[in-house]
């Protein structure tokens, strides 16, 4: 056998979401670059299996995060295809191009979830950037599941040499963490493989990239006539076979041609997969006109085919279906190196002046000031924007859209806000005052691209400020790691508590001042406050917020807000079993409480999960005791060879 060449991640190019903050390196996602911390330290002593600090972290895990309060008046946009389910993925970078054979993945706690391995296409001796070559292929794939505390994945074996081998140094891993029991934690990955440069010149090998992308980016000929732009390749094999042995149904036997045609249409909607609807097209004519009419398709994800996107998909989708498209999911299809380019995107927008719902989450590629620019002139009735972890773009460009009710910039880098000489002062939800649902949930500094890194806490508090002074009706507001809000907190609850289903205040600083020297919260000063104005809270977050609580403070919270589905109390100290038992009781609809952290012990936290089964009760250190014989198992020896 050749040799095989093990690598550790080098460069970490691109991610889905990231609980921590790149301020630190706590859960941050570049943990994952590099040999495994934990499971280095685990022969040199240290422990293996558990909640290591320095791993890479998703922002979520389980469904909880799909049955938020704004979900419940803007659900997911159409129905995802099973055989794609991912949730986050992670784009890696390694030093040498291999012909990938084999790959490792290092897990410390609740394993499990890797749904896909795609590797890209790009050649080898292509500079790194080059956009119009770089293609992703899926090579591995399985449901989710969930695993050991270490597992190996084999990938199918590559030909070492032949006009389909594809050598690679860059990797995309994605995840479905909907079965995890808590958060999934990875603590690297390591791939092995032939080196490329062992097998053929770079020359030819490139020649031979370059074809296979090009005749690849052609779309077929079935594609063309339903002007999806491109082939099929990368959607799993089973989905695409034909029914073998099935005979053709006769003219005579077609009983579609006397139904009316409102029944047709309703038994297509629910053909979700883009390459079905491809494929029943050519079944007949009457099938061809059903599939292609322009009032055919509503609600439109293009996510599960973020793969095999090009240039001509969204021009020849928005030209056949634009009118009557309401609901569009872009989110993935702007990835690094993307085919979807701003000009692209932006042409087709043009097209699609009744949409109201859009959503960008990871579309980097092409969110920008054209792009939004745009989208404000041609989609006026827009009311959801999400835009998270995208950047690049001045904020006051969403002026124009005077509908909108939900907008997501959590994580974004680079999101530039009006200054007026050295003072921050947007003026964005004077125009924007329908707005019910804003997400700011932040990652790093200079978010906003002020180039100050002490204006983080001016313009969290200005775009509060700004919030509170405009807006006539808010339902729910995510500062998830923001700083220096405490001030105009108060303003905003009185303002909007009445109403409000949705508060996370994960990770925040309540502080008054940027200086952290002004005064903080007390405990009467912060319930009360939040007590006494809103009634209506559906989801409570207090994630690492040093807010002193007691029994008596959560009897006042199931008292005051009987309405709480989901609340998270990790790392809060000072109420003990009888206030969770008062908690539990009054709040019926409870389904979610997480005590990770907090001053709650094993014993505790197993009474509360056995008298309240129709919760889920979080608890790291139960989670830790139950999972105590993996603790102690030790890793096999040949993972302890390759570090």
């Amino acid at each position: 056998m050749p040799h095989q060449k093990g690598q550790f991640v080098s460069y970490l190019s691109d991610f889905s979401s990231s609980y921590g903050s790149l301020e630190s390196k706590t859960y941050d996602v570049t943990n994952i670059v590099g040999t495994p911390k934990a499971f280095g330290d685990h022969f040199n002593g240290g422990a293996l299996y558990g909640d290591h600090t320095a791993s890479l972290v998703f922002r979520t895990y389980g469904n909880y995060w799909n049955s938020l309060p704004f979900h419940k008046e803007f659900r997911s946009i159409g129905i995802k295809p099973r055989w794609f389910q991912a949730s986050d993925f992670i784009e890696l970078e390694f030093d040498e191009p291999v012909f990938l054979t084999k790959l490792h993945l290092y897990e410390t706690f609740c394993p499990g979830g890797l749904t896909r391995i795609l590797i890209s296409d790009l050649g080898t001796e292509i500079p790194r950037g080059t956009p119009h070559l770089s293609r992703w292929r899926v090579i591995w794939s399985q449901p989710s599941f969930v695993g050991d505390h270490m597992y190996s994945i084999a990938a199918p074996a590559l030909p070492e040499h032949s006009e389909n081998s594809t050598a690679t140094y860059r990797i995309r891993l994605e995840f479905d963490d909907k079965l995890a029991e808590y958060y999934h934690e990875l603590d690297g990955v390591k791939i092995f493989g032939c080196p490329w440069t062992d097998k053929m010149k770079a020359s030819d090998y490139l020649l031979n990239r370059i074809k296979q992308t090009v005749s690849i980016s052609v779309p077929t000929e079935m594609l063309k006539k339903l002007k999806l732009g491109d082939s099929t390749k990368n959607i799993p094999i089973e989905a695409e076979k034909p029914n073998a042995g099935v005979k053709p149904v006769s003219e005579k036997m077609n009983f579609f041609d006397k139904l009316p045609l409102e029944i047709i249409q309703m038994i297509f909607s629910f053909v979700v997969d883009l390459s079905h609807r491809s494929q029943a097209s050519q079944v007949s004519k009457m099938f061809h006109r059903v599939v292609t009419d322009q009032t055919a398709i509503k609600e439109l994800n293009l996510q599960p085919y973020y793969t095999n996107l090009n240039r001509e998909t969204l021009p020849n989708l928005s030209s056949t279906y634009g009118p009557s498209i309401t609901k569009l999911d872009l989110s993935w299809t702007g990835f690094t190196h993307s085919r979807v380019t701003s000009k692209v995107a932006s042409k087709c927008l043009a097209s699609l002046p009744n949409m109201e719902e859009l959503k960008c989450r990871n579309c980097h590629s092409f969110v920008d000031n054209e792009f939004l620019d745009s989208l404000s002139r041609n989609c006026p009735n827009l009311k959801l924007l999400d835009l998270f972890k995208c950047g690049g773009f001045h904020l006051a460009l969403l002026k124009p859209l005077k509908h909108l009710e939900f907008l997501d910039i959590s994580q974004c880098s680079n999101v530039f806000i009006e200054r007026k000489e050295s003072r921050i002062e947007p003026s964005i939800f004077k125009d924007l005052s329908a707005i019910k649902w804003f997400l700011m949930g932040r990652v790093c500094r200079d978010m906003f691209g002020s180039g100050y890194l002490d204006d983080d806490f001016e313009i969290a508090a200005a775009l509060l400020r700004d919030l509170t002074n405009h807006c006539t009706e808010i339902r729910g507001l995510n500062l998830w790691r923001q700083s220096g809000i405490g001030h105009i907190f108060p303003d905003f609850v009185k303002k909007f508590g009445p109403e409000l289903r949705y508060l996370d205040l994960g990770w925040t600083s309540l502080h008054r001042t940027s200086s952290h020297l002004g005064s903080g919260w007390d405990r009467h000063s912060f319930w009360d406050l939040l007590l006494d104005n809103c009634p209506k809270l559906e989801y409570l977050a207090l994630t690492a917020v040093k807010i002193p609580t007691n029994d008596e403070d959560l009897h006042r919270l199931a008292r005051k807000c009987p309405n709480l589905e989901q609340v998270d109390f990790l790392g809060q100290a000072g109420f003990g079993e009888q206030g969770l038992h008062g908690l539990l009781t009054g709040c019926k609809n409870m389904k979610f409480l997480d005590l990770s952290y907090a001053a709650v012990s094993i014993e505790t936290a197993k009474k509360i999960k056995e008298a309240y089964p129709h919760c889920d009760i979080k608890h790291v250190p139960t989670i830790l005791h139950t999972n105590r014989d993996l603790m102690e198992q030790r890793v096999p020896n040949y993972v302890g060879m390759e570090l």
